[in-house]
């Protein structure tokens, strides 16, 4: 982890010593990765870039992959109309006995 950590500071300050040696203002520089626009408005332009097919079997494989995690959601749930599989009596549940006698 520490050898990550390093890495990370050592790329991030090449970059910064090199935008400085460009001259380009670093915390402009950093504002314009940044800014991109939403995933909301970049997403209509993407769908109507993909070929028909392509875009109807996406649309089947998202439907399929929501439908699967449905059914096992509900299939995890246990269902409260349904009996017992409980197999012990009343009469199993409160014994006679219970234990040492104490004599």
């Amino acid at each position: 982890m520490l050898f990550v950590l390093r890495v990370v500071l050592v790329v991030g300050a090449l970059t910064y010593f090199a935008l400085m040696r460009g001259g380009a203002d670093p915390v402009v520089e950093a504002r314009k990765l940044t800014a991109l626009p939403s995933p909301a408005a970049i997403l209509p332009a993407a769908a109507a870039a993909l070929p028909t097919e392509t875009r109807e079997k996406v649309v089947r494989d998202v439907l399929a992959r929501g439908l699967m995690a449905e059914l096992a959601r509900r299939a995890a749930e246990p269902d409260p109309s349904a009996p017992s599989h409980d197999t012990l009596s009343e009469a199993d549940r409160a014994p006679a006995w219970r234990g040492i006698e104490h004599r």
